[in-house]
């Protein structure tokens, strides 16, 4: 049994083909769109629509699978594969790229809400806003 098909018995999920491929799409990349996980699996499945692509990824993040944010200005909701860690994001305001990024801004930032203002975090969304390296580059070009 791959660990796809466990995640998805754990819970209570059926393993369908499209699950597994979204899953596989979202593993390793980048928060994106439903549209952006359709272009990417239907090469794979023809038959596969945008609507039983978006029904999945909202299915799945409802499980706790999959992370589910809003980030930018534009509103588009983006999915991420949810590993069970802290993950944390850089987006460009020239380019639109979004980085994830291994740095704990303040390590006991959740205990500290607990103890000074009586709040337990479940979850946590942190983006930062800023200019990659090669719009930095191409404003010094220009």
């Amino acid at each position: 049994m791959d660990s796809f098909e466990e995640l998805l018995q754990k819970e209570h999920l059926k393993r369908t083909k499209a699950r597994v491929m979204i899953l596989r799409v979202l593993e390793e990349s980048a928060p994106i769109t439903a549209v952006d996980v359709y272009e990417a699996v239907r090469n794979k499945d023809t038959k596969l629509s945008l609507s039983t692509v978006y029904r999945n990824c909202e299915a799945l993040a409802e499980k706790g699978i999959l992370s589910r944010s809003t980030m930018m200005s534009d509103g588009l909701i983006r999915y991420e594969y949810a590993h069970g860690n802290d993950v944390y994001h850089a987006i460009c305001l020239a380019c639109s790229k979004i980085f994830s990024v291994d740095i704990v801004p303040l390590p006991d930032y959740k205990k500290q809400l607990e103890i000074k203002q009586d709040f337990e975090v479940t979850s946590q969304h942190i983006e930062f806003y800023g200019f990659c390296k090669d719009c930095k580059e191409r404003e010094k070009e220009n």
